[in-house]
């Protein structure tokens, strides 16, 4: 296979270096566009989340490493990172992101939003024209596979996601919620749920917002609006500050940070964080960020659950195993289907000839003949992927090769 990978995650790394290589949706798009320019690299996709950055590369290039690769588009030094890295290439690759894409390998076990973000940084890859169709394809099973799992299996008893453990950790903090004023700074998934939670909880909940158009942009049921440049006013009466965006820069900063009055617990659920580090030595205020909200991994686990859903990832990497190795025969499939078809018009050319028709109707029957003979042809070679021993095609592709080369001498 030709497919590697190169990902800095919650495992190996914390959130300080994590950091140093997330990206925008924007830089993510930029960086696969240019790395699929560079030779022997057929196909890229960025994933970058709160938890882990990880480049997806496949071509005939071996020499090509994502990790190199990643380094040079974030201006990082190579020698400084790579034990905070992990590599994986091909079948375990493919294992690893069928897994990752249902939540097995997310910090909060189980959880619901990286399905959507394995679909969405594959849709970055295709709109800037960097995906091939190995990493189409492996990325489009993940998330299909991943949907029958989140469909047929429960791995965590509730819905999971980074904001519903911010929710737990809060209640534990504050023993009840209700009443509780916050704020929560981002209105993107992560932050509406964060806030949806609270106020399910019963606190009180502002929530910023760059815009407010009437009908258009919206704040959670039950939440207040207040504008993004407003939220240093409105963080004194606060007791709770949630921040959650994309943005490259801090949304709050020591410096610009009114007096605390009474405590005020901060959580930044972003990578890059969005809330300056040193707000957490002022007096009056503790900081949190995801390693310290959600802990390790893997608490709470359902091992029939996890049984089950390993069982259907495994139907599904089977298929894409099935894909990627026939693949290599297809050329040779199209080429036994054309000459299926210039056999096929080789028998019927004179009857069509004969036939009470214009010149260019008979050429158009000729064509749709031909055109219908290669799709029937097609159709049962690729057949016997479903039902003949993989061991067996390329002996049997070139045993079909061989007998459509004759019937083209066949008159």
């Amino acid at each position: 296979m030709s497919i590697r990978m190169a990902g800095i995650d919650y495992e190996k790394a914390p959130v300080e270096v994590r950091e140093r290589f997330s990206m925008t949706r924007a830089a993510a798009a930029s960086s696969a566009a240019a790395l699929c320019r560079y030779g022997g690299i057929s196909g890229c996709v960025i994933l970058s989340t709160c938890n882990r950055t990880e480049l997806w590369i496949s071509g005939k290039d071996e020499g090509a490493q994502p990790y190199d690769l990643l380094c040079r588009e974030k201006g990082a030094d190579p020698a400084l990172y790579r034990d905070f890295f992990s590599f994986r290439q091909d079948e375990e690759a493919a294992l690893y992101l069928f897994e990752l894409a249902c939540g097995m390998r997310s910090q909060v076990y189980g959880e619901d939003q990286i399905i959507t973000q394995v679909g969405e940084a594959l849709a970055v890859s295709r709109q800037a024209g960097g995906t091939d169709a190995v990493l189409e394809t492996l990325f489009r099973m993940a998330v299909t596979a991943a949907k029958e799992v989140k469909t047929k299996t429960r791995l965590a008893p509730m819905e999971s996601s980074v904001a519903t453990r911010t929710v737990e950790f809060l209640k534990e903090k504050f023993e009840t919620l209700s009443g509780v004023p916050c704020l929560v700074i981002g209105n993107g998934n992560i932050g509406r749920l964060a806030a949806q939670g609270l106020r399910s909880e019963g606190a009180e909940v502002m929530v910023t917002l760059r815009s407010h158009h009437h009908g258009g942009t919206d704040v959670p049921q039950g939440c207040a609006p207040v504008p993004y440049d407003g939220r240093l006013s409105v963080l004194p009466d606060m007791k709770i500050v949630v921040s959650a965006t994309t943005s490259p820069h801090y949304t709050l900063r020591a410096g610009e940070l009114p007096r605390l009055v009474h405590p005020v617990c901060f959580c930044d659920l972003a990578v890059p964080r969005d809330i300056d580090p040193e707000i957490g030595a002022m007096e009056n205020a503790e900081l949190y960020h995801t390693d310290t909200i959600c802990g390790p991994s893997g608490a709470r686990r359902d091992p029939e659950q996890e049984r089950l859903a390993e069982k259907i990832l495994h139907t599904h990497l089977d298929e894409f195993f099935h894909w990627y190795r026939f693949r290599s025969l297809v050329p040779e499939v199209n080429k036994i289907s054309g000459l299926a078809a210039e056999d096929m018009l080789s028998r019927v050319g004179k009857s069509i000839d004969r036939l009470d028709l214009e010149a260019e109707e008979r050429k158009k029957l000729a064509e749709s003949v031909g055109g219908a003979a290669e799709k029937v042809v097609a159709r049962l070679v690729y057949g016997l992927r479903e039902h003949l021993d993989p061991a067996l095609w390329e002996s049997c592709i070139a045993g079909l090769k061989k007998a459509a080369e004759m019937g083209t001498h066949t008159k």
